[in-house]
């Protein structure tokens, strides 16, 4: 069974930031869930009303091409998050995001990380220099 502080904690962008009833809290409120391989986790130009944290497998990210050709810009796996930028800018989805294995995550919801935000402003700015990263490798 996957415990879901165990894994937030083990994540640098909570780990750094929060401290352990902070970490506590938020997995109280984030849930588990399963995707079979092949799953779509997120797709894109959808809107986004949680993250994921990764605990087990792995995920592709892909973008769509100008023909509708996907191409991939990033391959994910335990301990990695995704969803992180339309949960925190409020814009649609950019990117699709599928299991590539089965997959076990933790799903991070806006009410629960809004919460954490509230109390641990730090965090925003850990959240911001991961959204300037994966900008930049886009």
């Amino acid at each position: 069974m996957v415990n879901p502080t165990e894994i937030l904690a083990k994540i640098t962008l909570f780990a750094e930031v929060l401290d352990g009833d902070q970490i506590e809290r938020l997995a109280a409120k984030s849930h588990v869930s399963e995707f079979a391989a092949g799953s779509l986790l997120m797709t894109e130009g959808d809107f986004g009303t949680s993250m994921f944290a990764v605990a087990r497998g792995s995920v592709a990210v892909t973008l769509a091409g100008k023909r509708n050709d996907a191409f991939g810009v990033a391959d994910l796996s335990a301990g990695d998050i995704v969803g992180e930028m339309s949960l925190m800018t409020g814009a649609r989805r950019n990117a699709t995001v599928t299991a590539t294995t089965d997959v076990t995550a933790i799903e991070i919801t806006k009410v629960a990380l809004e919460e954490i935000l509230a109390r641990a402003p730090d965090l925003i700015d850990s959240f911001g220099a991961v959204l300037a990263r994966r900008q930049v490798e886009r």
